[in-house]
C-alpha cells in the first residue's frame, strides 16, 4: 500500500497561481473582444496586459518566485500575441 502511494506524483499545488492568471487573460481578451469600444480594444487590453504583468513581477519578489515568473512569461507571450489577433481582426 505504501509503495502506491510513494509512486504516485504530488501535483505541485502552486501552478494553480499560472491557471489562474490565464484564466484572467482569458476573461479580459472575450471582453475587449465583444463588448468593448472597437478604437480603444488594442489600448485597453495592452494596458491590462503591462498591469498584470507588472503584478506578477511584484508578487513574484516576495512569495511564490518561479510560479509568477512563469505567469508573467506566459502572460507576456500569450496576452500580446491574442492582442495582435483581436486588433487584426477589427481592422
Amino acid at each position: 500500500m505504501e509503495e502506491l502511494q510513494k509512486q504516485a506524483p504530488v501535483p505541485n499545488r502552486k501552478m494553480i497561481i499560472v491557471g489562474i492568471n490565464l484564466l484572467v487573460l482569458v476573461a479580459y481578451t472575450i471582453y475587449f473582444r465583444t463588448a468593448a469600444y472597437q478604437e480603444l480594444i488594442i489600448l485597453g487590453e495592452a494596458v491590462f496586459i503591462g498591469l498584470q504583468v507588472m503584478l506578477c513581477l511584484i508578487l513574484a519578489i516576495f512569495v511564490y518566485r518561479k510560479e509568477f515568473l512563469l505567469s508573467a512569461g506566459l502572460v507576456l507571450l500569450i496576452g500580446f500575441s491574442s492582442c495582435w489577433v483581436v486588433f487584426a481582426n477589427t481592422h
